[in-house]
């Protein structure tokens, strides 16, 4: 029985958590991702493996990283620069859908799998900042940090408020160009919860399950292989093709 989990689980630290590594869940999903975990072990007999998984992003991901895609998009409709909360290296490492697929069935067939914990994240180290610098080559914007003394007042007033705020913000734009591209329906949405705003690091240590023989085929976060996420949706007349630096 292999249960997906995620990696937001364990304690937010800047330096990469490994399978033993303290938890402390940060988003309500990952709580009861973790209680899910615990009841899973109750099962007298039960072959377990559990996966967390780092950020999933490619193609067919809603929630990964395509609700900061698609942000970037609007900023390409309001024509401003696109800031981001706190730094360039908050970690947010990160792991392709391609790469979470082929886990999966890895640990399924591998005998000597059974009643591990194996963490799902590429070696790109994703932050932020390259996050940052992806959005720039894939939509021709500009980019910046708010800086953590500012980010901290956000906080301090209220990040659900400043969330809402947000994406509000993101909302109309994002309409507005689907609305001229012909998309009258889509569940790509620049939606951000506030539980993903503030100064949490996720940074894990995906090298564990390389020695049961698994390895990652897109071991790098880059502009291109967002690229092909977004043009899998723009295919599917999910995104507005105009918003794409060509």
């Amino acid at each position: 029985f292999v249960d997906l989990s995620t990696a937001q689980g364990y304690e937010p630290s800047d330096k990469a958590s490994g399978e033993l590594g303290k938890t402390k869940p940060w988003t309500k999903q990952a709580a009861y991702k973790l209680r899910a975990e615990e009841a899973l072990r109750q099962i007298r007999g039960l072959p377990l493996v559990v996966l967390r998984a780092a950020n999933i992003y490619g193609p067919a991901d809603t929630q990964g990283l395509t609700p900061r895609l698609i942000c970037a998009a609007a900023y390409v409709q309001l024509g401003e620069k696109m800031r981001f909360l706190w730094d360039s290296s908050l970690r947010m490492h990160t792991v392709h859908v391609a790469d979470v697929a082929a886990a999966l069935w890895h640990v399924a067939a591998a005998d000597e799998c059974g009643g591990h914990v194996y963490n799902l994240a590429d070696s790109s180290g994703t932050t932020q900042g390259s996050v940052a610098a992806a959005l720039e080559r894939l939509f021709g914007i500009k980019t910046g940090f708010l800086g953590t003394i500012a980010s901290t007042a956000v906080k301090t007033v209220g990040l659900k408020s400043f969330a809402e705020t947000a994406n509000e913000k993101h909302m109309g734009p994002w309409a507005d160009m689907c609305k001229a591209a012909g998309i009258l329906n889509t569940p790509l949405t620049p939606y951000i919860d506030a539980d993903l705003l503030g100064h949490t690091h996720l940074a894990v240590d995906g090298s564990a399950i390389c020695a049961t023989g698994f390895r990652y085929a897109v071991p790098q976060l880059t502009a291109d292989t967002l690229r092909a996420q977004v043009e899998m949706y723009v295919a599917q007349q999910l995104f507005p093709a105009t918003a794409m630096r060509k």
